[in-house]
């Protein structure tokens, strides 16, 4: 194989990004890899069937009743066999399947995406509908619109149906990210066993802190199922000791966040920070001219929040926006000599630990200038809503950027450590004294009132030298979730788009290509790093898969064709 075959490292450095690969995504990556493979000499073609197959499988573990990509894969097993284990549950599959009303995936998800966006209407036509692979599409949209109890409501009518089996590994996920452990439960013991269940025991094990067990049941899965690999970060990261309180000791750190219009949402927002350890963090909150409220209110709002403890009030008579909200906040003179600064949002709810463990990022991860979370919906199924993210294409006076959140369903494939170009600006930590040294600019006005500046402001510490780092252990739930609830009017997209605009024509063509690569080659190296540290445990078929995968990611890296 030669050095670099740039479209399989391409669809490699994607399915990391994704995690795990939906139907339709993996088709495309399969198409364009496995065609006209008579064309490639042996070792590339070998290398490009053993990827395309496992990115099929994968997908069919997540779509399990899509009757095309099961014979699909079924095909392409005498080209790359699949494992003894994902064997079984294929032909266990098939027999459930066998005689049960059929229907393309695509006009089953196609028809449950066009259902209204309420929960109600698809639950309804979940309970309707008489082909397996409609009702499961139907889950599917409400698992997506993070809705517990119409999710359940639905799964228990998919229980009582003959392909149950066949779909319950996946929904048992959805029931685990809502902490029902009984019909999680009552989901495994239904389901084939198949490398997802494995998956799930392995993250029960994980969150009782049966590390051995996990371990062990992690590798269990990627035996089972290679192409899970996201799975190899998250081995290497298993174990790694919870950040002691001790992190903060000798920090001089600032948190600041403002607000516009938002009383009790703030308020929530302060009472989550104040009840998570933050040390001897110095808190301060700018009232950015809201309307809604009085300043009186406000401020006794806030009074009763803290209870005592210190939090600086800064009431402005209008408002300035949000990058110069953040600069005021940056600037104070409370702030001048922080070391760390964190910035929130007034509408997120944090974990206890999350400073402890930013902190701890820029420890392990030298030349970290920034970490932020895995931000996540609110409501009783929590949805992934904003992860890592990349270039996905840039040129002279363009900038695309990778989706926020490639798959909403939390299946753990996002609660790993990794660099990334850019991390959710709803609560992310800065070395205030790195940006300095650096010579990393303020949050550029031109933004204002907000859209882009945080993104925008990632790219500089990148530009200055510095490195952006996205940590999947700090959940962080961050309640505008725009997406789903409060879709923007024309005028606002247009503001949105009016300020992408300006931030590509803020680089250069050649400023933007550098950026990426050191963003691609950072996320690589760190791959690498996790697969030295796990390759010797890993089973031989993972090993094989994986090792593939890392080198040709490496060799992409190193001649800049990621």
């Amino acid at each position: 194989m030669p050095a670099t075959d740039a479209p399989l490292a391409k669809w490699m450095f994607l399915h990391l990004l994704h995690g795990l690969s939906q139907s339709g995504y993996a088709m495309a990556g399969a198409n364009e890899l496995l065609g006209e493979l008579d064309k490639l000499p042996p070792q590339q073609q070998k290398a490009r069937v053993l990827f395309g197959t496992g990115l099929l499988r994968q997908a069919l573990l997540l779509n399990p009743l899509d009757a095309g990509l099961r014979g699909l894969v079924g095909q392409l097993g005498a080209m790359a066999a699949p494992s003894p284990a994902y064997a079984a549950w294929l032909k266990a599959s098939a027999a459930v399947l066998d005689g049960q009303p059929q229907v393309p995936a695509n006009e089953a998800f196609g028809r449950a995406r066009d259902l209204p966006a309420d929960p109600d209407a698809v639950l309804a036509a979940c309970r309707q509908a008489t082909a397996p692979g409609d009702v499961f599409a139907c889950l599917m949209r409400l698992w997506e619109m993070g809705t517990w109890e119409h999710t359940a409501a639905g799964i228990a009518h998919f229980l009582a149906s003959p392909a149950a089996p066949a779909g319950a590994g996946v929904l048992a996920h959805a029931a685990h990210a809502a902490g029902d452990a009984a019909l999680r439960d009552e989901l495994l013991a239904k389901a084939l066993p198949c490398p997802l269940t494995m998956l799930l025991r392995a993250r029960m094990a994980e969150a009782a802190d049966d590390l051995s067990k996990a371990r062990a049941l992690y590798m269990e899965t990627l035996d089972a199922e290679p192409a899970l690999l996201f799975l190899v970060r998250h081995l290497a990261q298993l174990g790694r000791p919870e950040a002691p309180a001790s992190v903060l000791e000798g920090r001089r750190i600032g948190v600041g966040f403002y607000t516009w219009n938002k009383l009790q949402v703030t308020l929530d927002t302060l009472g989550s920070l104040l009840d998570s350890d933050i040390g001897g963090a110095h808190v301060a909150l700018v009232n950015n001219g809201s309307t809604a409220f009085s300043r009186d209110e406000f401020e006794a709002g806030v009074r009763a929040v803290a209870a005592g403890r210190q939090v600086e009030l800064i009431q402005l008579p209008i408002n300035i926006g949000a990058p110069a909200a953040r600069n005021w906040l940056w600037h104070l003179d409370s702030m001048r000599d922080r070391d760390l600064f964190a910035f929130l949002d007034d509408d997120v709810l944090l974990p206890r630990t999350w400073l402890r463990s930013y902190v701890q990022d820029m420890d392990e991860m030298p030349g970290t200038v920034v970490v932020g979370p895995q931000g996540v919906n609110p409501g009783s199924l929590p949805t992934v809503q904003y992860v890592a993210r990349y270039f996905e294409k840039t040129g002279k006076h363009l900038i695309r950027f990778t989706n926020n959140a490639p798959l909403v369903m939390d299946f753990g494939q996002y609660g790993q450590r990794r660099p990334c170009l850019s991390v959710m600006g709803c609560c992310h930590l800065l070395d205030k004294a790195a940006c300095a040294r650096l010579g990393v600019p303020d949050f550029d006005l031109r933004f204002s009132p907000s859209q882009v500046d945080d993104l925008e402001h990632d790219i500089q510490v990148w530009k200055a030298g510095g490195r952006v780092v996205y940590d999947g252990r700090v959940r962080v739930v961050h309640r505008q979730d725009a997406g789903r609830a409060a879709p923007l009017s024309e005028a606002s997209w247009g503001h949105v788009w009016g300020n992408h605009y300006k931030m590509e024509r803020k680089f250069t063509e050649q400023e933007l290509a550098s950026v990426d690569r050191a963003t691609r080659a950072a996320d690589v190296a760190d791959l690498v790093t996790a697969y030295e540290s796990v390759a010797g445990q890993l089973p031989s078929a993972a090993r094989a898969y994986v090792g593939l995968c890392v080198r040709s990611l490496q060799a992409a890296a190193g001649e800049n064709v990621l």
